[in-house]
């Protein structure tokens, strides 16, 4: 709070101040009191006044001054109300009562919003588990009845799966710290899964995988690691050529991490869309082109790597192909287990 404005605020004290001042000077003349007293009065008036103000300013100028500092270096800023202490002076008190008022009506809204959110997520949840059945039993229909059709069929219903699933994932992926279990598991074996799952895939565009030094430890959530997995081995297969391709997923193992990576030969991400890759929605000039990106696949990668505390990253060399990898870190507390 400037000074200026605070003795603005103050003018109408002034003003009757001073004609406190001229009333007190001229009756104390009218009554003959010496030049002096007259002076000394004045003074002690103004003085008086002087250090009410004093002290009112230094009181408002610590509060807005602690007020200001502390919603500067606050992430949450609603919770302003509960880390200041409560000013002493009346407006100050007013505007403290009216912030916690304010606290308490958002907490109320957020409240009602995270219910309704949490009922539309148990309903997602229902919705995917309950949309797999009749998935799965029109997929084993078409594999008892084997032609050139339900070959097509099938590998369009492994895309509903794929989408259904990332739909159940996406749901979660707000706090899948409620869902998840970080252990040691073998990374080979995760790898593997997710291969099977899209077999027919690499056998119809007669694709070659090439997997080498993958059979290692590392410390994550199965069920989420695949998750992951499956999305960035579906988006190769997506954007590789139809002969010739070419997967190949290996591992570099240092002293606190193990690096994964899988790399394709498709037709790779510019340079300037690299960096955005990861972002919620982006599809880049490939998905544009070939209509087969939703841009949330690689969103959810990133979004449940950092909960998992992984790091991923992408390099790309257009009409070369694409390089995911993931970092897994091994601290010393985990070696020792």
């Amino acid at each position: 709070m400037k000074i200026s404005e605070f003795l603005r605020e103050k003018i109408y004290l002034f003003v009757f101040t001073f004609l406190c001042s001229l009333i007190i000077f001229f009756f104390l003349f009218a009554i003959r009191v010496t030049p002096s007293i007259i002076v000394i009065i004045e003074f002690l008036v103004w003085s008086i006044v002087i250090v009410v103000l004093c002290v009112e300013y230094g009181r408002r100028y610590s509060f807005y001054k602690v007020l200001d500092e502390t919603l500067a270096g606050l992430e949450h800023k609603y919770l302003i109300t509960e880390i200041i202490e409560e000013p002493q002076f009346a407006d100050g008190k007013m505007l403290f009562e009216t912030l916690r008022d304010v606290d308490k009506s958002m907490a109320d809204h957020v409240h009602i919003y995270r219910d309704i959110q949490n009922d539309y997520k148990s309903y997602i949840e229902m919705w995917v588990h309950e949309v797999k059945t009749p998935l799965a039993a029109a997929k084993l229909i078409l594999d008892n009845n084997p032609t050139a059709v339900s070959e097509s069929l099938c590998e369009e219903i492994e895309k509903i799966e794929s989408f259904v699933e990332q739909a159940l994932f996406y749901a979660r992926s707000s706090n899948p710290e409620k869902d998840y279990i970080i252990k040691k598991i073998p990374l080979q074996e995760s790898v593997n899964r997710v291969i099977r799952k899209h077999s027919k895939s690499f056998i119809y565009k007669k694709m070659r995988i090439e997997i080498k030094d993958i059979d290692t430890f590392v410390y994550s959530d199965t069920k989420w690691l695949e998750f992951i997995l499956d999305q960035i081995i579906g988006n190769a297969l997506k954007y590789m050529p139809q002969e010739n391709g070419l997967l190949q997923i290996f591992c570099e193992q240092v002293e606190n991490a193990v690096y994964l990576h899988i790399k394709d030969n498709g037709i790779g991400i510019a340079s300037h869309e690299l960096p955005r890759i990861f972002d919620k929605g982006f599809t880049g000039s490939n998905g544009r082109t070939n209509e087969k990106a939703t841009g949330i696949g690689l969103y959810l990668c990133k979004t449940l790597c950092d909960k998992l505390y992984l790091n991923i990253q992408a390099s790309s060399i257009q009409r070369e192909g694409t390089t995911i990898t993931i970092t897994f870190p091994i601290s010393k507390l985990m070696l020792l287990k």
